[in-house]
């Protein structure tokens, strides 16, 4: 496969004299660890695995083996549709043994995004679940396979497998394969190739390179602080990029543990923390929420858990000080995107107001600009502008998609990222909203993160989203959607009596207030404000309306 990507010699070479990039590979740091550490615990997750590195290791040898005996290696692509399941460590760390690139996806995608991916991606094999949450994976690939010239072999992750795909389990199975042998790639070399999830018509296909992923690792450990003891639990999709980035890689750069939940639950969450003595996650902020929630909280044996790195949402400061005094870990935000996983971040030493009222502060070797509407000038601090950024944590480009990427890179290497926000005096960055996401009211521009943050704030808010609403007059109006908190009321005027309390410009207050059980969210915690505005719209009238 060849890939086109859009690497400046001049600045790969700066990063590795600057030691910002090492040329190393996750495959380098894991086998590392096999020899150090060959007994320690690696992987814990669903379906009685508790591997060991030494465990781990074996497995990997024999997976790859068979792998290459398929015709996998150097540049092929290996799509894989897991939930968080131990399967995805060995699949990925065998790629990257091969040389080939891990093309994770998201196991809520269905057949339109599944064709649309693994076909631009040209994937040569899947590896699928049978059965996850009652959705039948096999049929689907099955109706798409016509339509994907390039993928030889579907494997099947379960108990049962149709006969026209392969069993998983044959893959691990030593059968005198030759062991793949010791080689040393390009640091440079694409090895995860990860679709984002946004609203635009179809995925951006975003490469990241090992240097691009290790870097990102590295300084966030230590950033954070982060040893061989973490403990790391998974929670956020393990296809995403906040699973794959900050939980399964990271554990295996730093030799520590990786404790993965399966789905979603608070109380099985908290069970998992106390019994495996979990010490860290990266995981969406309301995750944090819903553990506060939670009726055993206040049972929980919880003091193994330190940090928890938030992104997709600020933290709210009411938020991050009861999680510190009621969990006693500490919320650190960081702000990133798939094109760079992070660009910012917090530390648990930040004091209070920095580390939940801001996004966090440049990693080291990363720039972090404001960008004026030209996206060439560079604005003050304090100035509101897009968010861009440069360095060795950005990704190589978008695949096969060279108008998109024109759109997003400079040629300096600037990603630009539709992000609006601004850096104070001290350096760190605050994050407002989305340019998307602006709702204007007949030509006044409202920030709805601004907003959403000031309601959070209200005592019987539990969550909050502002959306913009099409009105005749005014072009939108803004509706605020809240999750009020269990048995507790609130009307319009409570919303815009606390709003102006806080000194809150009265152009800025929601016009429309639902009173909804929840949010619709994607996997990793993004609140998906497109099905609230069809919901409206559909049901227009029923709601209270200003």
């Amino acid at each position: 496969m060849i890939f086109e990507m859009i690497l400046d010699p001049e600045r790969s070479d700066a990063y590795v004299a600057d030691g910002l990039w090492n040329n190393r590979t996750l495959i380098d740091a894991f086998d590392e660890h096999v020899g150090a550490t060959p007994d320690k615990m690696l992987c814990v997750a669903a379906r009685d695995v508790r591997w060991s590195y030494r465990d781990v290791a074996d497995k990997v040898e024999v997976l790859a083996a068979n792998l290459a005996g398929l015709g996998i290696g150097h540049g092929d692509v290996l799509s894989v549709q897991l939930p968080n399941w131990g399967e995805f460590l060995l699949i990925h760390l065998a790629a990257t043994r091969l040389g080939a690139v891990t093309n994770s996806l998201l196991p809520i995608y269905r057949s339109k995004d599944i064709a649309y991916i693994i076909g631009l991606a040209k994937a040569k094999v899947a590896i699928i679940p049978n059965d996850f949450r009652g959705y039948d994976y096999p049929g689907t690939y099955r109706k798409l396979r016509p339509d994907l010239p390039d993928l030889e072999r579907i494997f099947v992750v379960g108990d049962a497998c149709p006969v026209d795909m392969t069993p998983f389990s044959d893959l691990m199975i030593e059968n005198g394969a030759a062991k793949v042998p010791r080689r040393k790639f390009d640091g440079n070399d694409v090895t995860i190739l990860i679709f984002t999830s946004g609203t635009e018509s179809s995925p951006k296909g975003v490469m990241h390179s090992h240097n691009s992923l290790m870097y990102g690792n590295l300084a966030g450990a230590q950033r954070l602080s982060l040893t061989s003891d973490e403990v790391v639990w998974a929670v956020s999709p393990i296809c995403h990029a906040t699973g794959i980035e900050w939980n399964l890689r990271q554990a295996v750069v730093l030799g520590g543990t990786l404790v993965m939940q399966e789905i979603w639950n608070p109380e099985l969450a908290l069970e998992l923390i106390e019994k495996e003595r979990c010490t860290y996650t990266c995981a969406a902020t309301p995750f944090a929420t819903m553990l506060l929630e939670s009726p055993s909280l206040a049972t929980r044996d919880l003091s193994s858990f330190r940090v928890f790195l938030c992104g997709g949402a600020a933290i709210p400061p009411t938020l991050g000080a009861e999680v510190r005094e009621s969990i006693g870990c500490n919320l650190v935000p960081c702000w990133g995107m798939s094109e760079c996983f992070a660009a910012t971040m917090g530390s648990v030493t930040d004091p209070d107001d920095r580390r939940w009222g801001t996004d966090g502060s440049a990693l080291p070797g990363a720039e972090v600009a404001i960008l004026g509407e030209d996206r060439i000038s560079v604005l003050k601090d304090g100035e509101i502008g897009e968010i861009g950024t440069r360095g060795p944590h950005v990704c190589l480009g978008y695949f096969r998609d060279p108008e998109r990427t024109a759109e997003t890179f400079s040629r300096d290497g600037w990603l630009f990222s539709n992000d609006l926000g601004f850096i104070d005096d001290a350096g760190y960055l605050k994050v407002v909203g989305r340019k998307k996401d602006i709702i204007n009211r007949g030509g006044l521009k409202v920030s709805a993160q601004e907003v959403e943050t000031a309601i959070a704030g209200h005592p019987v808010v539990l969550r909050v989203a502002l959306v913009g609403i099409p009105d005749r007059r005014l072009g939108e109006k803004g509706c605020a959607f809240i999750v009020p908190r269990e048995g507790k009321d609130l009307s319009l005027e409570d919303v815009t009596g606390f709003l102006d309390k806080l000194g809150i410009a009265k152009y800025k207050f929601p016009e429309f207030l639902c009173l909804v059980e929840e949010l619709p969210m994607t996997p990793t915690g993004k609140v998906q404000k497109f099905k609230l505005k069809e919901d409206y719209l559909a049901r227009l009238g029923s709601f209270p309306r200003a």
